[in-house]
């Protein structure tokens, strides 16, 4: 009796460590959240491993530049990407890495290429101001991003969210990593 008991342990602890290996913690993160992003997601975009994320375009480079940040953090949370670190970007770059926010598709994928990546991540922040509504000031933010595939220059995911905040309590950069989060949210769930 005792033998089967323990063979019976043995199983059960065997399915729970098979259930808890498929409950990622990217899944975990992502879990309720992408909901009213606009995702695209190209048939071939199990190809790309490796990623650079660039400065994104926006009204100035500190905010290109924390916004950027912030994919940065989300991605590496997805678990899909390897990042090509940021010291290494500036490495291969040079000054030239902050002047990089807004470059074409092709270019985008030249200087991937020299960062050794497989894909850049590049964006515009097409929104980010906080706007009077009702007596109450509510951050704005609106994001687009794109994985540009570094050998063919194809658009392999395009992602975009714009949203104002319901509570006009949360702060600008608090708001924009929630944007964020749901974008990338978004993508992790689009490329399962």
């Amino acid at each position: 009796m005792r033998t089967g008991q323990t063979m019976r342990r043995m199983i059960l602890t065997g399915l729970a460590a098979v259930v808890a290996g498929c409950a990622s913690p990217s899944g975990q993160h992502f879990a309720g959240a992408g909901d009213g992003a606009n995702v695209y997601v190209a048939p071939e975009h199990r190809s790309i491993r490796k990623v650079a994320v660039l400065p994104l375009k926006a009204p100035t480079e500190l905010i290109g530049a924390s916004v950027a940040d912030v994919f940065i953090t989300e991605i590496l949370r997805s678990g899909r990407y390897e990042l090509v670190e940021r010291g290494q970007m500036a490495n291969v770059l040079g000054e030239a890495e902050l002047a990089l926010a807004g470059l074409s598709a092709s270019r985008a994928a030249e200087v991937g290429q020299m960062l050794g990546a497989d894909g850049v991540i590049v964006g515009t922040v097409s929104e980010y101001e906080n706007t009077a509504r009702g007596g109450r000031t509510y951050p704005v933010v609106g994001i687009s991003a794109r994985l540009i595939d570094c050998v063919s220059g194809k658009i392999i995911w395009s992602v975009d969210l714009a949203r104002r905040a319901q509570d006009s309590r949360v702060t600008l950069p608090e708001h924009a990593r929630a944007v964020v989060h749901d974008m990338v949210a978004a993508v992790y769930k689009a490329t399962r």
